[in-house]
């Protein structure tokens, strides 16, 4: 046993998060953590290191562990921004590092001593030093780090930019790089997934299949958690329950499981029927039985037998009530289905690029010459690696950039609704409710929508400035279904999203009537969604 949640509850202000939680991380688990936003997922993790204590319940470690934790919103080495992107990924290469100084120092001294008194000693330290620098891996840990950063997308072009020179996104993969390359023997990871381009996503997969070290991971990229699972712990509404195999196999036994309750639900509630309509014959003839008591009080044995009928009679309703009882199975958990009524717009073209070249600086092209129609009904998903200028070409699709050469343009009837990746078009100052209000659609459906979109009752009467990234994400997502749109460009849809969330929005935008253009890093939710691609790559 490495860890273990042993009856674990926690509650904060607003709702009650973990009921009697359990889970045991043995050497060599690898362990998918899955549930909506906010079932409690990164409450655990926090726990696991020691960083949250639960209110009830037990946390333990075996001794000496050491547990590595990737948190979704990184931001400790922003604490030293001067250091470099190669000096941080070398970082738990540190001893090592002296190690090779001392070399170099050793091997200086022999060369200036000569032939000397020192020169055995110093030839002795040379190779002991030498030798510990070997066991250790010392000649190795450096080709590890430039293929770990590389892997992850930071190519040798960034090993000797500044940390405060590297995007959000870059400094995550950076602190993943980090954590893959220290000694753990449990790394508890967090949306590892998010900011990683499907190649760097593969190479992840590659790399964990390789490890020594046990891990749970929380993401919410399907394919990614088929690669890297063999356990899935399910959290739903506070509980946890742990399954047998990848992410698909666990939705098919949740499935599975899910018809089993409503063959016993409707099984229950016939045999509940039957024995209600049993009981209340009971309880007819007990009246009876009743009336005849009363009217033979005073007829001896007449009176006599319609007592004992009557209290067969009452023995027998109690029965069947029990049975009833009994009988009445909890009705399984079901989400209302949403039905949005969307207009129709049949056979429009809605975009045309001719010959479009896009980038920031015309020195400095990102895309080659691209041409593509966008009609009514078209899901064209943008594909390529980070930085090969995919939300460039959205924001020039959309006239926020010029193109560098050729055109794009927007059809006279298209309405354009636009999801950027980093949630800045929700206004800040509003609830998260009066944001979706701006759509004119009725509050009743604006309710409803944003609550299967994962949006909590508690969180909609929030400003949207105190939302967490996916709140908002969810908040925009909802307000561009809801509005009065027959274009949507949508930049990483679905980032922060968990997946049931990501099938909601799936199911919305397959009955959307118009046409899409989108770019996304998750492998399932472009096969699902996608009638076409456009692949870009890096000039």
């Amino acid at each position: 046993m490495l860890a273990q949640l042993r009856n674990v509850s926690l509650s904060f202000p607003d709702k009650k998060v973990l009921e009697d939680v359990s889970l045991t991380v043995y050497p060599g688990d690898r362990i998918s953590l899955v549930g909506e936003n906010g079932a409690g997922k990164t409450s655990i993790f926090r726990m696991l290191k020691g960083r949250l204590a639960p209110d009830s319940g037990e946390v333990s470690l075996a001794r000496g562990m050491r547990v590595g934790y990737l948190e979704q919103d990184f931001a400790d080495m922003e604490e030293d921004p001067k250091r470099t992107c190669m000096e941080v990924a070398l970082e738990p290469f540190g001893p090592l590092i002296e190690l090779e100084k001392r070399i170099e120092i050793l091997a200086s001294e022999l060369g200036e001593a000569g032939e000397s008194e020192r020169t055995s000693e110093l030839l002795a330290d040379l190779g002991e030093a030498q030798q510990r620098l070997e066991v250790s891996g010392g000649y190795e840990f450096r080709s590890k780090t430039q293929s770990t950063l590389t892997g992850l997308g930071l190519s040798e072009a960034f090993w000797g930019r500044r940390v405060s020179e590297l995007s959000a996104g870059q400094r995550v993969r950076l602190a993943l790089a980090r954590l893959l390359l220290e000694d753990h023997d449990l790394i508890l990871f967090d949306e590892p997934t998010n900011h990683l381009d499907v190649p760097a996503r593969e190479w992840l997969e590659g790399h964990l299949a390789g490890m020594n070290a046990a891990y749970v991971v929380a993401s919410h990229d399907r394919r990614f958690l088929d690669a890297v699972s063999r356990k899935v712990a399910h959290l739903d509404r506070g509980k946890l329950t742990l399954y047998s195999g990848d992410y698909t196999a666990f939705r098919q036994q949740l499935k599975q499981a899910e018809e089993e309750g409503w063959r016993r639900y409707e099984k229950s509630r016939k045999l509940a029927k039957k024995l209600q309509r049993q009981a209340q014959d009971y309880q007819r003839w007990s009246d009876a039985g009743e009336r005849k008591k009363r009217g033979a009080a005073d007829k001896g044995f007449v009176g006599h037998k319609a007592a004992k009928v009557m209290k067969r009679s009452l023995v027998a309703r109690r029965r069947m009530e029990e049975a009833v009882e009994n009988a009445r199975t909890e009705k399984p958990f079901e989400k209302d289905a949403v039905k949005i009524e969307f207009g129709s717009s049949k056979g429009r073209s809605l975009m045309r690029a001719e010959n479009l070249v896009v980038g920031y600086a015309k020195e400095r092209p990102l895309t080659r010459e691209l041409s593509f129609d966008l009609w009514t009904g078209d899901r064209l998903a943008v594909l390529g690696p980070n930085g090969c200028g995919k939300t460039a070409l959205l924001r020039t699709a959309l006239g926020e950039i010029p193109p560098l050469r050729g055109d794009v343009r927007l059809a006279p009837s298209s309405k354009v609704g636009y999801f950027d990746q980093d949630n800045r078009l929700v206004p800040p100052d509003l609830t998260a409710l009066e944001a979706v209000l701006g759509t004119g659609r009725d509050e009743t459906l604006v309710r409803t929508v944003m609550g299967r979109m994962g949006v909590r009752r508690e969180t909609v009467n929030k400003k949207v400035a105190k939302l967490s990234s996916g709140e908002r994400a969810k908040v925009l997502l909802a307000g561009l279904i809801l509005g009065d749109n027959n274009l949507l460009v949508l930049d990483e849809p679905t980032n922060y999203l968990d997946i049931e969330t990501q099938d909601v929005l799936l199911e919305a935008l397959g009955d959307f009537p118009g046409g899409i253009l989108f770019v996304s890093h998750d492998r399932y939710f472009v096969e699902e969604l996608a009638t076409d691609t456009l692949t870009l790559g890096l000039t």
